[in-house]
């Protein structure tokens, strides 16, 4: 766990000026205008009042985000990037909604068929990828990303159902289209999540 916590840690610690070149400077402005632009849609863009903290938020997460959000510097294919991760937040959100009601029929069941499992998942290729998937699986209830432990996630299952799902790969499968990684990769990433992955009953 360790491990995962300086990894993770890694992403913040700040650069040295020399490095800070237009790369960084286009990684930076490119994060400020996706936060303003999220920012607006949230709040009113009529409203000089959310206009004005809208900039002074963005240039914020800008200034401590900046290298942490874009893996690369930002290109065209960045756009195509933010168009599918669009399409993949309707399906992450339907996701929480389906997870939420499987969990409460389970709270409410008089059995309570729970069965608490920790499973190991292959990391997909890159931080955005890594991050997006293991915050995907927290926000679904019945699962949650403990670590990360080299090149696996290591992910609490609370029911029989949530595992099986999360152990399809359909998840992992949508993380690779939001970051563009090929249909053959995808593929493959998926059938490295399977059933025979190494589980851990929790105690």
């Amino acid at each position: 766990m360790q491990e995962g916590w300086q990894a993770v840690s890694s992403l913040f610690q700040p650069t040295a000026p020399s490095g800070l070149g237009n790369a960084a400077i286009g990684s930076r402005i490119a994060t400020a205008l996706v936060a303003f632009a999220f920012y607006i849609f949230l709040g009113d863009p009529t409203d000089w009042f959310d206009i004005v903290t809208g900039a002074i938020s963005a240039v914020v997460v800008a200034i401590v985000m900046g290298r942490v959000v874009f893996e690369r510097p930002p290109t065209v294919q960045t756009l195509g990037t933010i168009a599918r991760a669009l399409v993949f937040l309707p399906y992450l959100l339907f996701a929480v909604v389906r997870a939420n009601l499987s969990l409460a029929a389970v709270l409410l069941d008089p059995r309570l068929p729970i069965d608490p499992t920790v499973v190991r998942l292959p990391a997909p290729e890159g931080r955005l990828a890594t991050a997006l998937l293991a915050n995907s699986i927290t926000l679904t209830p019945g699962t949650l990303t403990v670590d990360i432990d080299g090149d696996s996630l290591v992910v609490h299952t609370l029911t029989h159902e949530t595992r099986e799902e999360l152990l399809t790969g359909e998840l992992v499968r949508a993380v690779n289209f939001v970051v563009g990684h090929g249909t053959v990769e995808a593929e493959n990433a998926a059938l490295d999540v399977s059933p025979s992955q190494t589980q851990e009953r929790a105690r």
